[in-house]
């Protein structure tokens, strides 16, 4: 796949196309990890950019110290230590244009697939979880850069200082054969051109190193939560859908015992009859009985006997 040079991964088409299918599918967290992810790429290859520039300035200037004896044994070393921090940039920027590749294409993939599929498919952005492992040899390289860079450093400087004390000690020889008096140098601060040649672009290539890592170390926790973004949302949604299905399933249970119960309790259908209680159902009763005769009815004797 090609990528248009000099790019960044947040001003591409698809990634944006990417963002804006998240955040209408109310997946505002995982595009902002996106987008954030993206940001921390292009941060990568703009350091890189900026330590390709302090190293041609070192070159340059490694190039036009003034020549002699003892600076011309120095130039090959000087040279060197460019070379290995350059090489080292050159394949740091190769493994960052790698990862900005298989951003690409995995956010194209998304968007293709999430265009058939619907919202499913955006939780393939988990799938950028993938470029961690890029990430992590990155890291590993621009440590290894900065422990190389502070070892430079230290020779550079110890270099620096060797050939100030010998031109200076030289000078004060000089002085001596023309009778004239010494030069107190350690009431003098004074730096050898190999500093502001060598010494200063190595310490600002050092500083980008860092914040390089800083960078790294961002980009792959915020990898660690867009995955776990994703699960989240996963996890919310499967409830919520199960909730949804048990409400369903409550509302159908409980309009089948409704219909359960109007045929249970339906009302009953009053008989053509009337029913009577009480002294007016005796009443009722007693007349019938005497009407009908009440045959088999025996008849009441009075006992009691009059005095």
């Amino acid at each position: 796949m090609d990528m248009e040079a000099g790019k960044t991964l947040t001003n591409e088409e698809v990634i944006r196309e990417l963002l804006e299918l998240l955040k209408k599918n109310a997946m505002k967290g995982q595009a902002n990890d996106v987008f954030e992810i993206c940001s921390y790429v292009d941060g990568l290859e703009k350091k890189i950019d900026s330590m390709t520039e302090e190293l041609t300035n070192m070159q340059n200037q490694i190039k036009e110290m003034q020549e002699d004896t003892l600076v011309n044994n120095a130039k090959k070393a000087l040279s060197e230590a460019q070379e290995r921090l350059n090489t080292r940039c050159e394949q740091i920027k190769s493994q960052v244009f790698q990862v900005k590749v298989q951003v690409k294409s995995t956010a194209k993939s998304i968007v293709d697939e999430a265009k058939v599929k619907g919202r499913e498919a955006l939780y393939r952005v988990s799938e950028f979880l993938e470029i961690k492992n890029k990430l992590l040899n990155i890291r590993e390289d621009v440590r290894g850069a900065i422990r190389t860079t502070d070892n430079d450093i230290v020779k550079t400087a110890l270099l620096g200082k060797g050939l100030r004390e010998v031109g200076q000690t030289v000078a004060n020889a000089f002085r001596t054969f023309a009778d004239k008096p010494e030069v107190d140098y350690s009431q003098k601060v004074q730096k050898h051109p190999i500093t502001k040649a060598v010494l200063v672009p190595m310490k600002a290539v050092r500083k980008l190193f860092v914040l390089m890592e800083l960078h790294l170390d961002a980009s792959i926790d915020k990898l660690d939560n867009l995955a776990m973004d994703v699960q989240i949302d996963k996890e919310k949604r499967m409830k919520n859908a199960k909730s949804e299905e048990q409400n369903v399933s409550d509302k159908e249970e409980v309009e089948s015992e409704r219909a359960n119960a109007e045929i249970v309790y339906a009302p009953m259908v009053a008989e053509a009859h009337e029913y009577q209680y009480n002294a007016d159902a005796f009443e009722t009763r007693g007349g019938a009985d005497m009407k009908v005769g009440a045959p088999n009815e025996v008849p009441m004797v009075r006992t009691d006997k009059v005095r």
